[in-house]
């Protein structure tokens, strides 16, 4: 009688331990399904973060280019640069450049798998050029020089 009276407090504490490895399972389990559904979605939100910050880039460097044109139309033989503060600056793995054309300008990553363009008027006598590399670059100058507007990366004048 003693002998089963231990075998039934054995099987109890057995099965205690059983529901203590099958909550921690569950609860592993959980926490597993919970990271993964939080970095897809971290990942998905930086994803329309990074395009609204092409989207801000593009619209201050043409939003320039067209002050630039304007400075054109007075007078055909002016100098003019601006600076442009860019978003992105330390995305040095994106590998972005932006590319100006006399039709508009392109943002792109190196893989072409994210291209934002923005067109412009061209409406002055400029002709429009420049094409440069984005990693790390935190200011962009809009230069209007010997009648071409040119995309820089360093001052002019320096």
């Amino acid at each position: 009688m003693k002998r089963e009276r231990e075998f039934l407090r054995d099987t109890v504490a057995a099965a205690t331990e059983i529901g203590y490895v099958l909550t921690f399972l569950l609860g592993l389990s959980f926490m597993s399904f919970f990271s993964v559904w939080t970095w897809e979605m971290q990942d998905s939100r930086g994803d329309v973060w990074m395009e609204q910050a092409m989207e801000e880039n593009l619209d201050s460097v043409a939003a320039a280019v067209e002050r630039a044109d304007m400075a054109s139309r007075l007078d055909g033989n002016i100098t003019y640069a601006e600076p442009v503060e860019l978003l992105l600056s330390t995305a040095v793995n994106l590998e972005f450049k932006m590319l100006l054309t006399d039709s508009g300008i392109t943002m792109q990553d190196k893989g072409l798998t994210m291209v934002s363009t923005r067109d412009i008027s061209a409406a002055g006598t400029a002709g429009h050029s420049g094409e440069i590399e984005l990693a790390g670059i935190e200011q962009v100058w809009v230069v209007l020089q010997n009648g071409v507007i040119t995309l820089t990366t360093s001052q002019p004048g320096v």
